[in-house]
């Protein structure tokens, strides 16, 4: 074999090295030349969902990752762990230097009150993750005898209150309201199958009846309005008639005032006159009674008269004999 021929299958088997190891770094999330700290996290109950590779953040921020999971036994309490080791990156975290000079270290971080909870990162899939914050109020509880490693204690309560509240959910009863409610769902469904139709049926006649109803309210208003145009235009010939009557006749209106005022006037005068007559003190009513009295008088001789006349006629040829 030439050397030429085997310094292509050298390049080539170069050329195949760097691609794997290109893939690894890009796809694999292996950073060789990327500088970390390990840390241990001890979990004393269930940490369904959390897998080698899971992100590790500080309030939703990514700050690693969960390298190692393995469990471990501790002989004094009896009791065994599940021991999660992550790797946080130094890009990522930086520990900033106290007014000594003096950098902070994880170890302070965790004096100060930083803890680790497992949260949830799908309700879906029930994949789970590890957030960090600080929670100085509650207690830390650390394992030196499981781990040799810095450990960032475990918060209480480390599945999250949301997934906390779903594994506290009751999905048998769950289940069966579930159940219930769809067999409640059909029979609805069933009853407005059968009841719908007739509905819809008679709310198209109805609205059908409604429409009639409406055209016909609308034509009488039509005509309506037209018997009202006309009447309006018979009272306006009449208005303007009367107008002009009256302009014509306001003379003899004014001639038919002054006489009335004169006719008010001499029923006034009268009036006064009888009232002059009738008067206790007045000499034409001394004159009228006396006047009336020998009328009366006359009337009575003349009543006597014809009374005697009747019953002897010959009166009236012989006279009376005194």
């Amino acid at each position: 074999m030439s050397n030429a021929r085997l310094a292509v299958i050298g390049l080539f088997v170069l050329c195949g090295i760097a691609l794997a190891v290109f893939t690894v770094i890009s796809f694999g999330d292996v950073h060789p030349f990327r500088h970390g700290q390990s840390a241990d996290i001890v979990f004393g109950g269930s940490v369904s969902g959390l897998e080698v590779g899971a992100p590790v953040t500080f309030r939703g921020v990514p700050v690693g990752q969960v390298s190692a999971i393995t469990i471990a036994y501790d002989p004094k309490p009896h009791q065994a762990y599940v021991r999660v080791q992550v790797m946080l990156q130094d890009d990522r975290v930086s520990f900033a230097a106290n007014s000594a000079g003096s950098r902070m270290s994880l170890a302070r971080w965790v004096a100060e009150g930083l803890k680790a909870q497992l949260v949830p990162m799908s309700l879906i899939s029930g994949e789970t993750e590890i957030n960090l914050d600080f929670s100085p109020s509650e207690p830390a509880s650390l394992h030196p005898d499981i781990t040799d490693q810095p450990e960032i204690p475990a918060a209480s309560g480390t599945v999250g209150p949301v997934a906390q509240q779903l594994s506290e959910l009751d999905l048998e009863k769950l289940a069966r309201d579930a159940d219930l409610t769809l067999v409640s769902v059909r029979r609805l469904t069933g009853l407005l199958s059968s009841s719908l139709p007739p509905f819809l049926q008679s709310a198209t006649r109805s609205s059908t009846k409604a429409g009639q109803a409406l055209d016909a309210a609308r034509e009488a208003m039509s005509q309506l309005v037209a018997r009202v145009n006309v009447t309006l235009s018979a009272v306006n010939r009449l208005t303007a008639m009367g107008a002009r009557q009256l302009g014509g006749r306001g003379a003899d209106l004014h001639a038919l005032l002054v006489s009335s005022n004169q006719a008010v006037l001499q029923a006034r005068d009268a009036l006064s006159n009888v009232k002059e007559m009738t008067d206790n003190q007045s000499p034409a009513r001394a004159n009228l009674e006396d006047t009336l009295r020998d009328l009366s008088a006359a009337s009575a001789s003349l009543r006597g008269a014809t009374a005697d006349i009747e019953q002897n006629p010959a009166l009236l040829l012989r006279g009376r004999r005194r």
